[in-house]
C-alpha cells in the first residue's frame, strides 16, 4: 500500500468502532457480526493470498478474491446458503460506507457490490402445539432453584414471542407487574416494544422475582452465578426441558426444539386464535410484515379452514379429448 492509497486498515476500524454505532444506531449483536464477517474476510486474503490484514488495499477487495472467500466458506467450512449471504452483506455495508468515504475508489468496489445473494430455500417453520408448550412450561422442577426460573424463563418467552437474544437481557426493571403485567424487550436494530403478560405469566414472574430478592437493575434470569444466563445456557436448559416433557408428551420426542421454535410457536398460536397478522408482526418486533407472512404459509390448520369453505367440483372425471389430426398425434407422443 503506497501513501497515496486510502488505508483500509484504518477504515475498518472505524466503521467498527464508530459508524455502525453513532451513525447506524447498530446493536453490539449486530456489529460483531459484521465484525465476523470481516475477520473471516481478512484471514482467508492472508492464508489464501499473502496479504497482511494491515496493508490490505482496495485492489484486494476484488469481486474475484471476494467471490473465492465465498466459496471456501461453502466448500471448506460447509457453511450453509443464509450464512454465506450474511458474510456478503457485512462486506457490502462495509464496501458502500467505503465509497462513500473515499469516491474515487467506487471502480474498484463495483464489482464486490455486484455480487448477489444466492436464493435460498424457505423452510416450513417448525412450531409445538398447545399440549406440547404447556408439558414443556411444566417440566423444570419446581421444587429447585433452577427449576422455577426455568419455569417463569419458559413463561416469559412463549407470552411475549422474544427472542433469545432479548430474553437473556432483561433486566427485573424491564417488568411491570402491578397494576398490569407488562413486559419491556429491547430488540434488534435498537427496536423496543411493550407487550402484554399473562395473569399466569404475571403470577410466575411475581413468585420467581420476590422468592429471589431480585432488585431492578439485576438481570431477570441468572445463572448460578448470578450474571445473565446466557444463549447456550438457555438452549442447554430448554433441551433438558424437552426430553424430560417427552416422558408427558411423546410427540416432543420426534422434534426438535430449540429456543427460536417457542417464538415460531406464540406466533402460530395467535395466528390460530386469530390475531391479525400486523399486530403479530409488531408483537414479534418484524420490521417486514414479509417475515411475518411465512407463518401463513406454514399454517396447515388455517388452510384446511380455508379449503372447507370451497366447495369440491361436481360432477364426473373430465378428460380432453383432442379434435384435431395435430392435436391428436402430438397426445399421442
Amino acid at each position: 500500500m503506497t501513501h497515496s492509497e486510502p488505508n483500509i486498515a484504518r477504515y475498518i476500524k472505524h466503521f467498527l468502532t464508530e459508524y455502525l454505532t453513532q451513525q447506524r444506531g447498530c446493536s453490539l449483536h449486530t456489529v460483531r457480526s459484521y465484525r465476523d464477517a470481516l475477520c473471516c474476510l481478512l484471514r482467508h486474503l492472508q492464508e489464501r493470498h499473502k496479504i497482511a490484514p494491515n496493508g490490505i488495499t482496495a485492489a484486494d477487495l476484488s469481486a474475484e478474491n471476494i467471490m473465492g472467500f465465498l466459496n471456501d466458506l461453502q466448500c471448506s467450512r460447509k457453511n450453509s446458503d443464509p450464512t454465506r449471504n450474511l458474510r456478503l452483506s457485512a462486506i457490502r455495508a462495509f464496501a458502500k460506507y467505503l465509497r462513500w468515504k473515499e469516491p474515487t475508489l467506487t471502480s474498484d468496489l463495483d464489482g464486490l457490490l455486484a455480487i448477489p445473494s444466492k436464493r435460498t430455500t424457505r423452510q416450513v417453520l417448525d412450531f409445538l402445539t398447545r399440549d406440547e408448550m404447556e408439558a414443556i412450561m411444566e417440566a423444570p422442577n419446581a421444587d429447585t432453584w433452577s427449576g422455577k426460573r426455568d419455569r417463569a424463563l419458559f413463561a416469559a418467552m412463549y407470552n411475549t414471542g422474544a427472542r433469545v437474544s432479548e430474553i437473556v437481557g432483561a433486566l427485573v426493571s424491564d417488568v411491570t407487574l402491578i397494576p398490569a403485567g407488562t413486559f419491556h424487550l429491547r430488540g434488534k436494530g435498537r427496536k423496543e416494544r411493550l407487550l402484554p403478560l399473562w395473569k399466569r405469566t404475571v403470577t410466575t414472574l411475581r413468585r420467581w422475582i420476590t422468592a429471589n430478592h431480585l432488585r431492578q437493575e439485576q438481570p431477570l434470569f441468572a445463572n448460578a452465578r448470578g450474571a445473565a444466563i446466557t444463549r447456550s445456557g438457555v438452549e442447554k436448559r430448554l433441551h433438558e426441558a424437552v426430553r424430560k416433557a417427552g416422558e408427558a408428551c411423546p410427540s416432543l420426542k420426534t422434534k426438535r426444539v430449540s429456543p427460536h421454535t417457542l417464538r415460531h410457536t406464540t406466533a402460530m398460536h395467535l395466528l390460530q386464535s386469530g390475531v391479525d397478522i400486523t399486530l403479530i408482526a409488531m408483537w414479534l418486533g418484524h420490521e417486514s410484515i414479509e417475515t411475518t407472512h411465512l407463518y401463513i404459509t406454514s399454517n396447515l390448520e388455517l388452510k384446511e379452514q380455508a379449503l372447507k369453505t370451497l366447495q369440491p367440483p361436481s360432477g364426473g372425471t373430465f378428460r380432453f379429448r383432442a379434435d384435431d389430426k395435430l392435436l391428436r398425434f402430438l397426445q399421442s407422443l
